[in-house]
């Protein structure tokens, strides 16, 4: 199934006002019914087209895709920035359009009051940078190290589907072949000869109802190996 999360990232009580108002917005309620009408089987993919809004709304609809039981997959078409930067990474992948950005910042708040109350949104304002950044941290696995994603949120970065890519917070460039495909490259010994043990596994992975070949008899294996020491 296929549902489009466009405009405003909003709490569940705020949406009302966004649509009175004729601002096009989505909320974590609109994911929670995506989650539970998904038809049984099927992944739900998620459109993305969102400058971002609300940090907890945000960080709600991240929890409810990272601990739902179906297959998600998150595609940004356009932007994905601030919230909508993090709350698609709760999806099991993200691919994002090679014209498609996304945009990773500080979270921004209004104070009114005493020291004591602009300190304490400080500190709020901190600790809320801080989850965002396991949100971050969690997709790049190592691709991307805490210090370096706090370094890119505290400049305002604007990342192509290629920066996003190498950065580890999408999967996958729409339109590109998958980055976990196995290129032929891959399958090469010490001698740039074909593995035959590596292509007989992808093989059998590829085409996991066919027969499995059998164990060629050791004197075949053995002359192969006597030819091949003089090949390279």
């Amino acid at each position: 199934m296929r549902v489009t999360l466009n405009g405003i990232v909003s709490s569940d009580d705020d949406k009302l006002l966004y649509d009175w108002f004729g601002y096009t917005a989505f909320s974590p309620q609109q994911v929670r019914d995506a989650v539970a009408n998904n038809p049984e089987g099927e992944e739900l993919v998620l459109e993305i087209n969102s400058p971002g809004g609300s940090v907890f709304a945000g960080a709600e609809m991240y929890s409810v895709l990272k601990s739902c039981t179906i297959h998600t997959r998150a595609e940004i078409q356009s932007l994905a920035a601030s919230a909508a930067s993090y709350l698609c990474l709760g999806c099991d992948t993200v691919a994002i359009s090679p014209v498609a950005q996304m945009m990773v910042h500080l979270p921004t708040t209004r104070t009114d009051g005493d020291r004591t109350a602009h300190q304490r949104s400080i500190g709020m304002l901190d600790s809320t940078r801080e989850a965002i950044l396991n949100a971050y941290e969690l997709k790049a696995k190592g691709k991307s190290d805490r210090a370096e994603l706090r370094r890119m949120i505290a400049a305002e970065t604007w990342l192509s589907a290629q920066d996003a890519l190498d950065h580890g917070l999408v999967d996958e460039i729409l339109g590109q072949e998958s980055q976990t495909a196995m290129s032929p490259g891959a399958l090469v010994n010490a001698f740039g000869l074909p593995d035959i043990d590596a292509l007989r596994a992808a093989y059998d992975r590829a085409n996991p109802q066919k027969p499995q070949q059998t164990a060629e008899p050791d004197w075949r294996m053995a002359a192969r190996l006597e030819l091949e020491k003089y090949r390279i």
